[in-house]
């Protein structure tokens, strides 16, 4: 028993020491912005001419979060300008629902009622560090989920806009950024402009996810090699037993460098047949590449459907020539094939519907 207990301990040295390893690994690159920001409204739309992000903002506020969840905004109100369309105005007008339009009062019957609603601009701010070991490095502004035209400026310096509102917003910043502390001023606005989704669009509506500031998910500020992965699309072939995978190679140098790519796939499933790493040279030159691999899945691939998900992670490691800075991209995949036959539609050669 005593024996069994030394193993345990052993075990679970192994597993943290390894854990905290991983993570300090995978934070050496990488400053998770979460936390208190600085925060201000900007209901009249000055913050531009202004000049905002040149000084520090008034309020704060939490992040990731919205406005609603820290309780900014406009009380709600019969005059609130919501997204979504009202079809039945009795609520405006009937005096049986009279008490529910008394200030202190409000109950909208339509949607979900925030506790607070706010459309237009908002402003972001948070001081960030930047470590020595960054410098020269490619840097990027990594958020996950904002809703919805997002603009960015480090310290005076505007570094873009962004309006995505299905996939994540990335920033690219570049390497100039020095060593030491510099203001990161983000302007987040939810009024539908140049792209509207049309009548009671689910991004935006308040009939479901409800029209709000701010910014969700993971917020990252990230530190990239010169050379790196921008993009890595897989395509499974369940017929061929391979994945085709195309990688987009961003090189910031302007010049010619000699690199490598290393493809490993491990599936979640321990008893799964194991697989080897495939590796091809090549040269990166101009701004963007595309390379093109033809990955092995070995003699009997698992196959993903419904009723067993198994998974696969393609591990694309990019090595820079005379350089120890590696960059990694890790994607999750499964193995399948849907395709419509006829009138009917199919997964691996299953009618599924």
């Amino acid at each position: 028993m005593k024996r069994f207990f030394q193993k345990l301990h052993f075990a679970l040295f192994l597993f943290l020491f390894l854990t905290i390893t991983a993570l300090g690994q995978s934070k050496k690159d990488r400053i998770d912005l979460a936390g208190t920001w600085s925060f201000q409204i900007d209901s009249l739309d000055k913050g531009i001419s202004d000049k905002w992000y040149t000084h520090k903002l008034a309020q704060q506020i939490s992040l990731p979060g919205s406005m609603a969840t820290n309780g900014k905004g406009d009380e709600i109100g019969i005059h609130t300008p919501w997204a979504g369309d009202i079809l039945d105005m009795s609520w405006f007008k009937s005096d049986e629902f009279a008490k529910y339009r008394k200030p202190g009062n409000i109950k909208i019957p339509f949607w979900l009622q925030p506790n607070k609603y706010y459309r237009g601009a908002a402003w972001y701010q948070k001081t960030l560090n930047i470590p020595e070991s960054w410098n020269g490095k490619h840097l990027q502004l990594f958020i996950e989920r904002s809703h919805w035209e997002t603009t960015v400026w480090i310290d005076d310096i505007k570094i873009g806009m962004e309006n995505s509102l299905g996939t994540a917003q990335l920033f690219d910043i570049g390497s100039k950024l020095t060593a030491g502390m510099h203001r990161l001023t983000i302007r987040v606005d939810n009024k539908i402009k140049d792209i509207n989704m049309g009548d009671n669009a689910h991004s935006v509506t308040d009939h479901t996810q409800t029209n709000w500031n701010g910014m969700i998910g993971e917020l990252s500020l990230r530190a990239k090699p010169k050379v790196f992965i921008s993009d890595v699309q897989l395509y499974p072939d369940i017929y061929k037993k391979q994945v085709l995978v195309k990688i987009q190679i961003a090189n910031t140098t302007g010049t010619k460098n000699d690199a490598s790519v290393t493809l490993m796939a491990s599936a979640n499933k321990s008893a799964a047949e194991k697989l080897k790493p495939l590796t091809k040279k090549l040269v990166s030159e101009g701004n963007s590449q595309v390379i093109e691999m033809t990955y092995p899945m070995g003699n009997s691939p698992l196959l993903w459907n419904e009723f067993n998900p198994d998974l696969y992670n393609m591990r694309v490691t990019l090595n820079q020539t005379g350089s120890k800075d590696a960059d990694v991209r890790q994607v999750g995949f499964g193995m399948r094939d849907f395709k419509a036959k006829g009138t009917q539609l199919t997964i691996n050669d299953n009618l599924i519907f």
